[in-house]
């Protein structure tokens, strides 16, 4: 486990540097100030901001798990019959949230046919139940419902299920991860590797460098739970470094359809 004090002008700049050194990120990280910044008079009995830094002990963590009650779904004689990509996925979230008896109420829906997705953004008293660990619920409700519309429909159909702003949130914190990899690599000179995440928020780390960092190129490295990103300047022949990372991109975005190819058809929801 990593540890280092840092001192700076202020609490603020002295994490900054101590995460720049370490090469993590604020959530990686646990902070311990030991000195607030003392401005003093005129210079005289000032004192810098004075922290310790120390990286997060995962597998030490003790977490509580809930109880889990289990149900399942089945598309077995129609009982979900397709209407139309919006409504029937209303239908879909509608029913698995009143089988997991948590309480909703829909506050925005969207069908994009351009982009062919469907947006459901709710309000719940259990939504803490759905963005625990790191939203694993919310991703399995809205990888659920995908894996039954899809099976539904004879297109592809996108679905992004939204509570407590989650996703305008973990993208605000992934382009903050994103800007702090191009300050390492502008510094360094070293690709910089970012923390496993999930396809989906991996397919987002790619479209933000892609559209705001055009200099910099993304690929995925490892495998299931550990696949990460890289990212890395481009070389001067830009055209033959991003056609290097191609591949690498079309998988992280086709992971996010592999499971559903490989669900059965009967759903286990976790709740």
């Amino acid at each position: 486990m990593k540890e280092l004090k840092v001192e700076a002008k202020t609490v603020k700049e002295a994490i900054e540097k101590g995460l720049r050194e370490l090469n993590l990120t604020r959530e990686q990280v646990e902070v311990e100030v030991i000195r607030e910044e003392k401005k003093g008079i005129l210079g005289i009995g000032s004192e810098p901001a004075c922290v310790i830094i120390r990286e997060k002990s995962w597998n030490t963590i003790q977490e509580t798990k809930p109880q889990i009650k289990s149900f399942e779904i089945s598309l077995e004689n129609n009982q979900i019959k397709y209407e139309n990509p919006l409504e029937t996925t209303k239908k879909i979230f509608s029913e698995i949230l009143q089988l997991s008896k948590i309480d909703f109420k829909i506050l925005n829906e969207v069908w994009d046919e351009a982009s062919s997705t469907v947006y459901i953004n709710f309000q719940s008293k259990d939504a803490g139940l759905l963005l625990y660990n790191n939203a694993k619920g919310l991703l399995a409700l809205q990888h659920i419902i995908s894996v039954i519309i899809n099976r539904l429909s004879d297109k592809k159909i996108v679905v992004k299920i939204d509570t407590e702003e989650f996703w305008d949130k973990t993208e605000n914190r992934l382009k903050k991860d994103v800007e702090h990899a191009i300050e390492f690599i502008n510094r360094t000179k070293k690709p910089y590797k970012m923390k496993p995440m999930p396809a989906v928020m991996r397919k987002i780390v790619h479209d933000i460098v892609k559209n705001q960092y055009p200099n910099y190129t993304t690929f995925s490295i490892g495998q299931g739970k550990m696949r990460r990103i890289v990212i890395k300047k481009n070389l001067n022949n830009t055209t033959n470094e991003a056609n290097s990372t191609t591949k690498e991109k079309q998988e992280d975005h086709k992971d996010i359809e592999a499971k559903s190819k490989s669900e059965e058809t009967k759903q286990d929801v976790q709740s």
